[in-house]
């Protein structure tokens, strides 16, 4: 696992995402259509009848259907659907759970320069699923997907190079490629750049400018940014001046994402009783008002 202050790569899913462009079936008179055609081996029609059985289109929502029809098409060589299959094997989604079998369809899919199973062949790697650990191989796959613009991978690499794990540590390295990220609209990255700024990391100190970073990540939603944005409110830090409110406001937004530390950081308030009951509810309203504005 890759600590620091950066977000660690560790524990990332090879997550199922249907690629931009595959529209499922939507009624019944299609499905039957699609059928027809899958069954005659057409693999377009097989993939799109998987994904209809994965989300629900036209169908009851049926998992283990769609990663058999995935498996006919990724039978025929089609990297969409091996990466979808490796996928489901990972999460053991529609199919009993299999690194190895996973890391088998990544690597067809990868072979053919499909972006996502390139990503998830650095998952792989990363954290030693289906095949032996090694950052060394993470980051070169990492890399492949990233240099067709893969959002993820692009950040994971970033993170390498800020820890120096799987490559020599360079910071100006990791600046490069969380900009990429960024740039996309990826709050992780935007959060480990505004921290870059603060530790003069590869970048003069600029304290001012690493604040606005987080903070665009934690308006954003960012369960990891609110909950820094809630200490540095919380303690006056970087020239920030002391305001409990926010530091509580950010904290109930931050524990609603999963946030332990923000989490503590509520129950040390409560504790001391450092907010009145008026000022808790001014604290909920700012929540809500920054929940609605990343929306």
């Amino acid at each position: 696992m890759r600590g620091g202050l950066g977000l660690a790569v560790c524990g990332l899913a090879l997550a199922l995402v249907l690629p931009a462009g595959r529209v499922a079936a939507q009624d019944t008179s299609s499905i039957a259509d699609l059928r027809k055609a899958a069954d005659g081996g057409d693999v377009a029609a097989q993939l799109q009848l998987g994904d209809a059985y994965f989300d629900g289109n036209g169908v009851d929502e049926d998992h283990a259907m769609a990663a058999q029809w995935y498996l006919k098409a990724a039978g025929q060589g089609n990297a969409d659907a091996e990466t979808d299959l490796g996928a489901m094997y990972d999460q053991g989604d529609g199919v009993a759970r299999d690194y190895a079998e996973s890391l088998m369809w990544n690597r067809k899919a990868a072979d053919q320069g499909q972006v996502r199973a390139q990503y998830n062949m650095g998952v792989a790697y990363d954290n030693g699923l289906g095949v032996t650990q090694d950052t060394a191989q993470a980051a070169i796959w990492y890399r492949m997907a990233a240099d067709q613009g893969y959002d993820e991978a692009e950040f994971n690499l970033g993170n390498m190079y800020e820890n120096g794990d799987g490559v020599a540590q360079d910071y100006a390295q990791a600046l490069a490629w969380y900009q990429k990220a960024a740039d996309q609209g990826y709050d992780p990255a935007r959060y480990n750049i505004g921290n870059m700024y603060i530790n003069g990391e590869g970048v003069a100190v600029d304290e001012a400018k690493g604040l606005d970073l987080i903070e665009q990540a934690a308006g954003n939603g960012l369960a990891k940014a609110q909950s820094r944005m809630a200490t540095i409110c919380h303690d006056g830090d970087y020239g920030v001046a002391r305001d409990p409110v926010k530091a509580y406001g950010w904290a109930l937004l931050a524990t609603d994402g999963g946030d332990e530390d923000a989490s503590d950081l509520i129950d040390q308030m409560d504790s001391a009783n450092e907010l009145t009951d008026d000022q808790k509810q001014q604290a909920s309203d700012f929540a809500d008002s920054m929940d609605a504005n990343g929306q």
